[in-house]
């Protein structure tokens, strides 16, 4: 995930009845803070960080702030998020400002793409092992994401970490993590079949247990 624009305003009321009303206005109350910035407090739209929240799922948002009064956006991490322990309402939101031409680590997706004649006719399938990486560059140059090209793998074919590119930056995770393998639909046909094997035995062999114990369970009753 990229760089997120969204609109901030400026909040002159503090205090916990004051944030009880813009949250009724539609308006999650918040702060920029950092090094070179004094403590700000903002409000944002709840309904357009909703909307952000449910599409990134919060994991590691960098936002560029779009906030009135301001010549240039700034560069922000959420820090801290409060929600409501019963109706996961957004209380309050910490923005951790980034100086510029500073670097960050941020985790980006990892996307396979592309096709062959053995994914094609299902003879074989994308076993992908690592979703994300950390990638660390300027924030204005993350990538939204990177990508994997499959089209000419074979079966058990692997592609590690080392084997990424990113236009910006530098990936940081460990180079000789697997990424994904391509696997052979018949291991998977295969694997399945011993799992749920190995299953029925230890279901079985419990249910012996249990009928063993009851019966141990009688004996003792009659004897009494």
């Amino acid at each position: 995930m990229g760089l997120v624009k969204i609109h901030v305003y400026n909040r002159e009321t503090t205090g916990k009845n004051e944030n009880r009303r813009t949250r009724v206005a539609g308006f999650t109350p918040a702060v920029i803070y950092g090094r070179e910035r004094e403590t700000t407090k903002v409000q944002l739209n709840t309904a357009e960080f909703t909307k952000i929240m449910q599409k990134t799922g919060g994991r590691s948002v960098i936002f560029d702030l779009d906030l009135e009064g301001e010549s240039e956006n700034p560069i922000a991490l959420m820090r801290e998020l409060q929600q409501h322990p019963v109706s996961d309402v957004y209380m309050h939101v910490d923005l951790l400002e980034i100086p510029r031409g500073k670097p960050v680590e941020v985790e980006v997706s990892v996307v396979a793409e592309g096709d062959s004649q053995i994914l094609r006719f299902n003879e074989a399938a994308v076993v992908q092992l690592l979703d994300t990486v950390t990638v660390s560059c300027l924030p204005r140059e993350l990538p939204d994401r990177l990508t994997i090209d499959v089209s000419d793998l074979e079966i058990n074919d692997s592609i590690y970490v080392k084997d990424l590119k990113t236009p910006a930056g530098e990936i940081t995770t460990d180079p000789e993590l697997q990424l994904l393998v391509i696997k052979a639909v018949s291991l998977f046909v295969e694997e399945e079949t011993v799992e749920e094997g190995v299953e029925g035995e230890e279901g079985a062999e419990g249910e012996d247990g249990a009928e063993g114990g009851d019966g141990e369970g009688d004996d003792k009753k009659s004897d009494d």
